[in-house]
C-alpha cells in the first residue's frame, strides 16, 4: 500500500481521536477510549455536513479542541527528527512542534472537511480488535479494520498510544504498516541534511501559512513541507 493511499485515509480516521472524552480518573482502556467515542463522533458530524459545506474551518476548530489534547506532539516530533532533536536547541525544538502541530491540524482538517462535502460517515466502517496489553502497560497498539465505502478492502490501521501524566495519547498511526511518523521522519531527514533543521521549520511555517490562507489546499502534501 502507498503511503498516497494511506494519506488519503488519514481524514477518516482523525474523526475517531477528535472525540476523545477529557482524562478522568477513570479513563477506560485505551481501545475503549476510541470506540465508545465513535457514534457520538460520526453522528456530529455528519449532522454538521452543510455547515462544514458553507465553512470548512468547522471541522479544524473541532480538531483544536477535542483532538489535539490528547496527541502527544512532543513525543511524535522528536520521534519524526531522531537525532536531529537531540543536536537541536530549545527554541528549535519549540519551533519545530508548533509548525509540524500546525500542519497536521490544518491538512488534515481539510482534507476530511472535502470527504465530508460528499460522503456521509458510518460508525459500521471501524471495527476494533480486543486489545491484547497488560493492565498495568505503559505503551499499547490499538488494532483497527477500516471499511471503505463501497466495500472496498478492508484497511489494517494501527493507533500507537502510550500513557502519560495527562493520560492515554496517540503518539502514531499506522496504515497497512506504513507509519505517518515514519514517512515524515524519511522526508524531514532528507530536507535537513541538503537545508538544515532552521530551514525546514521556514518552509514548514510558509506551508502552513498557505494552507491557513485556502484551507482548502488539495495538494498532496503528505510528507513535504512545501
Amino acid at each position: 500500500m502507498t503511503f498516497l493511499r494511506a494519506r488519503r485515509l488519514l481524514p477518516i480516521l482523525l474523526l475517531l481521536l477528535a472525540g476523545l472524552p477529557a482524562v478522568r480518573a477513570d479513563t477506560p482502556a485505551p481501545d475503549r477510549l476510541l470506540r465508545e467515542t465513535m457514534q457520538t463522533m460520526v453522528s456530529e458530524l455528519n449532522a454538521r455536513r452543510e455547515a462544514i459545506t458553507r465553512d470548512p474551518v468547522i471541522v479544524q476548530q473541532l480538531a483544536e479542541r477535542l483532538l489535539l489534547p490528547h496527541v502527544d506532539f512532543i513525543a511524535a516530533s522528536r520521534q519524526v527528527l531522531g537525532k536531529h532533536w537531540r543536536r537541536a536547541s530549545r527554541a528549535q525544538k519549540l519551533a519545530f512542534v508548533r509548525e509540524f502541530r500546525t500542519l497536521l491540524l490544518r491538512f488534515y482538517s481539510s482534507a476530511l472537511a472535502k470527504y465530508l462535502q460528499e460522503h456521509d460517515l458510518d460508525p459500521a466502517m471501524f471495527v476494533f480488535a480486543p486489545l491484547r496489553a497488560a493492565p498495568d502497560a505503559r505503551q499499547v497498539t490499538v488494532h483497527m479494520d477500516l471499511h471503505p465505502p463501497g466495500n472496498g478492502k478492508p484497511v489494517n490501521v494501527n493507533f500507537l498510544m502510550h500513557r502519560s501524566r495527562k493520560g492515554w495519547r496517540v503518539y502514531d498511526l499506522a496504515i497497512d504498516g506504513v507509519s505517518l511518523i515514519a514517512t515524515y521522519r524519511s522526508s524531514f531527514a532528507g530536507q535537513i541534511r541538503q537545508s538544515g533543521l532552521d530551514a525546514l521549520i521556514a518552509r514548514l511555517a510558509e506551508k502552513n501559512a498557505r494552507l491557513g490562507a485556502s484551507e482548502a489546499d488539495p495538494a498532496p502534501a503528505s510528507a513535504q513541507a512545501g
